[in-house]
């Protein structure tokens, strides 16, 4: 990702963090030094902060390391204002593998709560009775920071549990569905729970006056939405074959027309690239629009021949549309010929892949 600095390579996992994570910082500090507080508390606020993130770090390698378990690498994890990230390469889709790798993230921050009250019964010898009220006093205690380490992981481990994307519980409700229903159905359920939950947030944030819980509940509903869709488009994607996309072959372009020729004939046409025939069914080339048409143009009387871009690439009919998608991104290719080891029998023009991600 642009605009970020790299802190470290874990496990092989390069940690970085987004140049705006610096503008949280500034907010806290500028937060806690009104009302006078000394440098000392606005450094303390600042760690405390950084600590809090720290376990954001150890949430996301959480699920980084179980994604490994099943094959599945990690990018990287970045620090961003809002959390952290830990790019995966894929989801593992395997029975259940999804679950493990959803529920490792918030089983870190559980991990963490459970260390602290461990530290504080095995060096003070005090049980913490963390659910009474009265224990979360944080005022002139020394032990308030661990105390609000505990909080924010609690906090964290329990937040992302909601079964609503992309919290990590809605992958985990999607992974549970998907033992018993096919995956787009699975994603769809997962889709409209977290949309239901992020109407309920919304409501409670505008009823309450919180306007950080509004904006979360927008987030949330948003993101639900987003994550069936793109699921739709993997779907698409991966179920299309190219002789279901495919376009007749046009045969209007020939070598040995002059470029003149040539631009009237494509004028009013909407495609970007066009084949180019040495006779039918023998392709030449190709040749853009942007080229036949460009301003200032070829010389009029020139050969089209001069102006092709030879060998067309051709794919079988039965390739997949994600396939043909990934080669003519890679290859930046305007368009490809279907061939079907025999004759040339269709031809796809980039735009009409791209739409299918869309």
């Amino acid at each position: 990702m642009k605009g970020s600095l790299h802190l470290a390579t874990v496990t092989g996992i390069p940690v970085k963090i987004h140049w705006s994570f610096g503008l949280l910082l500034l907010w806290v500090a500028y937060e806690t030094s009104r009302g006078g507080n000394g440098a000392a508390f606005v450094l303390i606020s600042i760690g405390i902060v950084l600590s809090v993130f720290f376990c954001v770090i150890l949430h996301e390698f959480g699920h980084a390391l179980a994604a490994r378990k099943f094959g599945v690498q990690t990018f990287d994890i970045m620090m961003t204002p809002i959390g952290g990230i830990a790019r995966l390469e894929r989801m593992p889709e395997g029975r259940g593998q999804e679950f493990w790798v959803a529920i490792a993230g918030p089983t870190v921050n559980f991990v963490i709560v459970g260390l602290i009250w461990l530290g504080f019964f095995l060096f003070k010898g005090e049980n913490l009775p963390i659910f009474s009220m009265s224990f979360w006093n944080f005022e002139s205690e020394a032990g308030s920071y661990f105390k609000v380490i505990m909080l924010a992981n609690g906090y964290l481990g329990t937040f992302n549990l909601l079964p609503a994307f992309p919290m990590d519980g809605g992958r985990m409700l999607r992974s549970l569905l998907s033992l018993k229903l096919d995956r787009t159905r699975a994603t769809q359920i997962a889709s409209y729970t977290g949309q239901g939950i992020a109407v309920i947030m919304f409501v409670l944030g505008i009823f309450r006056a919180q306007p950080t819980l509004t904006l979360i509940g927008v987030f949330i509903f948003f993101a639900a939405r987003q994550e069936y869709q793109v699921l739709l488009r993997q779907t698409r994607l991966a179920t299309l074959r190219v002789i279901n996309i495919m376009e007749p072959l046009q045969y209007i372009l020939f070598t040995g027309q002059r470029m003149i020729e040539a631009r009237e004939i494509v004028k009013n046409q909407k495609d970007s690239s066009f084949i180019v025939w040495s006779r039918p069914g023998i392709p030449a080339g190709y040749i853009s629009a942007d080229r036949l048409l460009g301003n200032p143009p070829p010389l009029p009387d020139s050969l089209i021949d001069a102006w092709i871009i030879p060998a067309p690439a051709a794919v079988p009919p039965d390739l997949s549309a994600g396939q043909l998608y990934n080669l003519m991104q890679h290859h930046k290719l305007p368009l490809v010929l279907v061939f079907d080891q025999t004759n040339y029998i269709g031809m796809v023009h980039w735009e009409n892949v791209q739409a299918l991600t869309k």
